[in-house]
């Protein structure tokens, strides 16, 4: 299906947010100027919470992590990716509680508590790790929790290990010098993220040619901002997030500037372990074929902004 270049006076584009990312990255860029519709913001946190607000049709668009996308997909809801960016490594991190020597990496989890928000990509990158080192998830004792409270059930010692996002994990391993940052992955989908939209977005013109501009400007304001080093880790990590210059650095260093992939390519497969993964551990309810989960009309629109 062609896309409509034409954006109809009075468009509005609805878009889920985590944190402001997305908000943010297109303010430092510049890329918030000048746009054509309406856009409004919705800010979460986390995956789960989002999908509850597609489902109810309050948002066209948002971005979310490979898990998500497999959990719309399993619940039948009408979402599809529709872009696809990627990091050098995962954003999750395997932490644990203070005094912990006996949490050395993944193998070390078995029977032991460890926290996480179901329905994240913390809860893949466990699933994917665990798997890599022999365990199931049925092998650890998980404690199902929100992502902000992580840190305060590792402080409290009530379990020994959580998987935790920046800049929640230095946060706390500042405050905390016993406790470790164990270990990430770099398994694909756990560094991967996508740009979604209802399918109630995709079936109007109007609505898939704001989506395009739109994704013009990510990819471009991701463009900018890894021409411009310093931008967003200054305005991000450090003034909003109070971590020191060093660890800002430290952080992006180790994650990279993310770049924008065609769909469905090399994610397919990867993909679809994680799916039979979490169709295996029992976390959805039948096998699913991540292929129908990526609408690739938007390849040209991403590969002609990422030209200019």
């Amino acid at each position: 299906m062609s896309l409509s270049t034409t954006i109809p006076a009075g468009t509005t584009l609805r878009v889920g947010d985590q944190l402001d990312f997305l908000k943010n990255l297109l303010r430092l860029s510049g890329q918030d100027t000048n746009v054509p519709y309406k856009v409004e913001y919705s800010t979460f946190i986390g995956g789960p919470p989002m999908l509850q607000a597609f489902e109810a049709g309050a948002l066209d668009t948002g971005f979310v992590g490979s898990t998500p996308l497999i959990f719309a997909q399993a619940g039948k809801q009408g979402l599809h990716a529709v872009a696809g960016f990627q990091y050098r490594t995962g954003s999750y991190q395997l932490v644990s509680a203070p005094g912990h020597s006996d949490i050395t990496g993944w193998a070390s989890l078995k029977g032991k508590k460890v926290a996480y928000q179901k329905g994240t990509a913390g809860e893949a990158v466990l699933l994917q790790a665990l798997d890599a080192a022999g365990l199931k998830l049925s092998d650890v004792d998980s404690v199902d929790i929100p992502q902000t409270q992580v840190a305060a059930a590792l402080q409290s010692g009530s379990v020994d290990a959580g998987l935790s996002i920046e800049p929640l994990t230095s946060a706390f391993l500042a405050k905390n010098p016993t406790a470790k940052n164990v270990a990430t992955t770099t398994a694909l989908p756990d560094r991967s993220n996508f740009v979604i939209a209802s399918d109630a977005t995709l079936a109007s013109p109007a609505k898939t040619a704001a989506e395009a501009d739109y994704l013009t400007r990510l990819v471009k304001a991701w463009a900018y901002l890894g021409d411009h080093p310093g931008v967003y880790t200054n305005a991000i990590y450090v003034k909003l997030y109070g971590l020191t210059p060093e660890r800002a650095n430290e952080i992006v260093a180790a994650t990279g500037t993310p770049t924008f992939f065609q769909l469905p390519g090399g994610i397919v497969a990867p993909q679809q372990r994680l799916a039979d993964l979490f169709q295996s551990a029992g976390e959805i309810p039948a096998k699913i074929d991540v292929s129908e989960e990526f609408d690739s009309r938007f390849n040209q629109v991403v590969a002609k902004a990422q030209g200019q």
